[in-house]
């Protein structure tokens, strides 16, 4: 089986929370609560039962196997993932300083870059969760568990992600007065930091489908 792409969620993480610190996204109050206490205050009694129902998961049919097809989706996340990089690399090279400054004309054309990511990552997810249904019990309800906490967190994970534009547009109001330099520097300074923050954000949307492709490559070498 190929390898898996590697890169460090933990590193992921932080180098987005760093970033966002660093644009004027105010700091943390304190150390989080542990895993399983904000998990508690995420998840409904709903959730809960079918986070119960998820855990005693048992597909219909297993045993074909999908090596090949882990293959193909590790072989697209790393294509993907180039594909993406170079085409965030891309913001504000369309986008010419002009006297009337306006947000707006810069913050659409991230948003469109920031929905790519997002809808890419959940087409690998998808595909993923799939082909662990159909390669053995043990992935299928794995795969069933990654559903469930996915839809649970579904609106706290967007609820997150949408303060990055808000701290966009204080980091670009900053830049876009500040007269210590010219406006273009500003904006080509804003621009880096924007197109920055859409690098880290297409690593940390990327570490469920890496974690849920490690955990096929364990099965794979470790199944007689």
């Amino acid at each position: 089986m190929t390898q898996t792409p590697s890169f460090s969620a933990r590193i992921s993480q932080q180098r987005l929370l760093q970033l966002l610190a660093q644009s004027g996204a105010p700091a943390s109050d304190g150390p989080l609560p542990c895993c399983g206490e904000r998990l508690g205050r995420l998840f409904g009694l709903s959730d809960t039962l079918v986070l119960d129902s998820a855990i005693a998961f048992r597909a219909r049919q297993t045993g074909l196997d999908q090596r090949a097809v882990f293959d193909r989706v590790i072989q697209e996340l790393a294509n993907s993932r180039q594909a993406l990089i170079r085409k965030l690399k891309t913001y504000g090279d369309d986008v010419e300083p002009t006297d009337c400054v306006d947000f707006e004309h810069y913050l659409n054309p991230w948003l469109s870059l920031q929905r790519k990511v997002i809808a890419v990552s959940r087409q690998l997810r998808d595909k993923t969760r799939k082909a662990m249904k159909d390669h053995s019990q043990t992935l299928a309800r794995l795969a069933e568990l990654d559903a469930t906490f996915d839809h649970a967190m579904a609106g706290y994970t967007s609820q997150c992600f949408s303060h990055i534009p808000k701290v966009l547009e204080q980091r670009f109001q900053s830049l876009a007065h500040d007269t210590s330099g010219t406006p273009y520097n500003g904006l080509h300074r804003y621009c880096e930091e924007a197109q920055n923050l859409l690098l880290a954000e297409l690593d940390v949307r990327l570490e469920p489908v890496l974690g849920l492709l490690e955990a096929c490559q364990n099965e794979v070498t470790n199944s007689p």
